[in-house]
């Protein structure tokens, strides 16, 4: 394991494993406080979404470890991988703020007086 590229990938996944875990305990008692609070009324598409699919983090697992792989195999140069991994954070990153946003909601709303 000398390359930098297959560190990044092993600690994205294992970051990505511990989100996971929180979001399998914390969005079904969001999704509980969000029903109180909303009384029923239609979400949006994302917060749906968000609130449905708390599972996506394992996705990242598995493609940060399909990611190490390749590191390790030397496959593609590490440039490509380099690439990939920022293109990759980025678009995660964009994810995981939709997810906490949905996961606050309720709690903005309580605050603001709605």
């Amino acid at each position: 394991m000398k390359r930098l590229t297959t560190y990044w990938f092993l600690l994205l996944a294992g970051l990505n494993a511990f989100f996971a875990r929180y979001l399998a305990f914390a969005m079904p008692k969001c999704e509980s406080a969000i029903q109180k609070i909303f009384e029923g009324k239609p979400l949006l598409f994302q917060e749906e979404s968000a609130l449905l699919y708390p599972w996506w983090p394992w996705i990242c697992v598995a493609v940060c470890i399909v990611g190490a792989t390749l590191s390790l195999l030397g496959k593609p140069k590490d440039s490509v991988l380099k690439n990939v991994l920022v293109v990759f954070l980025v678009l995660e990153l964009c994810v995981m703020f939709l997810s906490m946003v949905v996961a606050h909601l309720p709690w903005l709303s309580v605050l603001s007086g709605s």
